[in-house]
């Protein structure tokens, strides 16, 4: 074998050997986002359908006390996902209550992912 074929071999063997570690941030992210949109669904199930509605439209008693409709494109295009977080967690009015202590960071970044998730239904 002549010394080039072996170089060749040697790095061909190097690249696949790095395709883990080079894929790993690209499938870690994939399956954190699967893990956060599934969860945020449990979560939005336990914490939230009751009055927002299995399906995020909200529910009529709501809505004239000022309750958004999470599939409505102008509610999407009209918040941020900074705004909200801070009313998962620190509550808005007096209807919607803090979820401060109540659920973790990562969870309230899941339920985020959830309401974003009902506008591209």
């Amino acid at each position: 074998m002549t010394p080039s074929k072996v170089t060749q071999l040697v790095l061909t063997g190097l690249a696949l050997l790095s395709l883990p570690v080079l894929l790993s941030p690209v499938m870690s992210a994939t399956v954190t986002h699967r893990v956060l949109a599934e969860d945020g669904a449990a979560l939005f199930s336990q914490k939230c359908a009751l009055c927002h509605g299995k399906d995020g439209k909200g529910m009529a008693q709501w809505k004239a006390k000022g309750q958004p409709d999470f599939t409505d494109a102008h509610f999407q295009s009209s918040v941020t996902d900074q705004q909200i977080s801070e009313v998962i967690h620190d509550g808005k009015g007096k209807y919607m209550p803090s979820f401060k202590g109540k659920l973790s960071d990562e969870q309230i970044t899941a339920l985020v992912a959830q309401v974003r998730a009902f506008g591209k239904k």
